[in-house]
């Protein structure tokens, strides 16, 4: 059993992937989701910053490749393919909100039941119009928000005090997102590559970067990080750089 910051959870199974604006075809199961049982070094990530994370996730079997022996990090992720991610990884997370049917992911669709569960879960929520948009690319605050929503993480600390503290671009961080993300620094869930001064909430989300979210989320507590220290974001650091992006 892995443990989540305090909590107990199973292995997960995690599919990544990307967004578009507005849903209007059927979902397709993307090639990532095809799953084999042998998780080699994958051959696009050496010299990889995340490299040891996703290895050892791969190796729990909780994320996967490409069928020609790629892992993609530098790939975005869609909502419907997060959806996947956290409907898989925490199993254990009570149903706390009754299921409901959106217009735009179809019962023949391959996340369909994903997108329920995740739902359900409080992890992710719709849009007006009972509309999920499930091929929109999920961005780095969104993943964060998520995780910790799903995972009833509140902040303990004062919330501006926290995210500027730790951001040099915690003004670009949405209204929406700051209690949450505050509640992610304080359990060293984020991790900010290259440069930790700059959150870049509002940048669409790589499978690299998910997966060393998910890194720091299955830390037990005494357990040494397979994240280079140097992106973690858990203490206060100088807010003096430009960002690089």
């Amino acid at each position: 059993m892995l443990n989540f910051k305090g909590r107990s959870f199973p292995n997960l199974l995690v599919g990544l992937g990307v967004i578009t604006s507005v849903f209007t075809l059927s979902l397709q199961k993307p090639a990532a989701a095809q799953y084999t049982n042998q998780y080699p070094l994958f051959y696009d990530l050496q010299g990889n910053w995340a490299n040891s994370c996703i290895v050892k996730l791969a190796n729990q079997g909780i994320i996967n490749g490409y069928p020609d022996g790629s892992f993609r990090p530098m790939m975005y992720i869609n909502r419907a393919e997060f959806a996947a991610i956290v409907g898989k990884a925490f199993p254990q997370i009570p149903r706390t909100r009754r299921r409901v049917e959106f217009r735009d992911v179809h019962v023949y669709d391959w996340a369909h039941n994903h997108v329920a569960e995740a739902y359900q879960r409080n992890f992710l929520s719709g849009y007006p119009g009972r509309v999920f948009k499930p091929n929109q690319r999920i961005t780095r605050s969104q993943v964060l928000v998520a995780l910790a929503s799903g995972l009833n993480y509140v902040p303990s600390r004062n919330v501006t005090s926290t995210l500027k503290t730790n951001f040099a671009d915690a003004n670009k961080i949405p209204r929406y997102a700051q209690s949450k993300i505050a509640a992610a620094t304080e359990r060293s869930i984020v991790v900010n590559y290259p440069d930790i001064r700059f959150l870049h909430p509002n940048k669409q989300a790589t499978r690299a970067e998910v997966a060393a979210f998910l890194c720091q989320a299955l830390a037990s507590p005494n357990e040494a990080s397979v994240v280079p220290q140097q992106y973690i974001v858990n203490n206060p650091i100088p807010l003096t750089a430009q960002s690089p992006y």
